[in-house]
């Protein structure tokens, strides 16, 4: 994704353009995590991950490796319906 410009509010707010929050599957109350490196401002998607449903047993739901682990991390499945061998 290119960069985009931005432009900060009086009151210190910037808007996320539609089409970084629809990459990162940001969603209202969606939390972040800002920090400072390296003279730059990074903000980056807060992941909470409830690992309960995965520790300690076996399961067999019928997803794929990379389909279970875009639940695990949050994310939306992009290719989902897409051809793996493609």
């Amino acid at each position: 994704m290119e960069a985009m410009d931005v432009t900060l509010a009086q009151r210190g707010q910037i808007v996320i353009p539609k089409q970084a929050r629809d990459a990162l599957g940001l969603k209202p109350g969606a939390k972040l995590q800002i920090r400072i490196a390296d003279g730059r401002l990074l903000i980056e998607k807060k992941v909470t991950l409830d690992l309960s449903r995965w520790v300690g047993r076996a399961i067999d739901d019928g997803l794929s490796t990379n389909q279970a682990l875009a639940e695990l991390r949050g994310r939306p499945v992009p290719w989902q319906g897409m051809d793996p061998q493609a």
